[in-house]
């Protein structure tokens, strides 16, 4: 289900979330791609690290439209990523 990062290690720059978000078959559920992606750590150009999964699970929306939407709540709760 999941592109390319799937191979690199599980790990995945902030910048490419949206692209690995496209293949999902939308409408989704946000506790699926919370699931899907709980082995994934998302890093930040600052250094930031956070666990994908758990940011999905944290979105207001019960469920996804398409993947601008994830991202469109994962802005909102990246900003509030501490620094390690």
């Amino acid at each position: 289900m999941l592109s390319w990062f799937v191979v690199m290690g599980r790990t995945l720059a902030y910048e490419h979330v949206e692209s690995a978000l496209v293949d999902f078959s939308y409408p989704v559920l946000r506790d699926d791609v919370a699931a899907e992606l709980a082995d994934v750590v998302v890093t930040f150009e600052d250094g930031r690290e956070a666990n994908l999964g758990v940011l999905v699970s944290e979105t207001d929306s019960d469920a996804f439209h398409e993947p601008g939407d994830i991202c469109e709540e994962l802005e909102q709760l990246a900003q509030r990523v501490p620094l390690k």
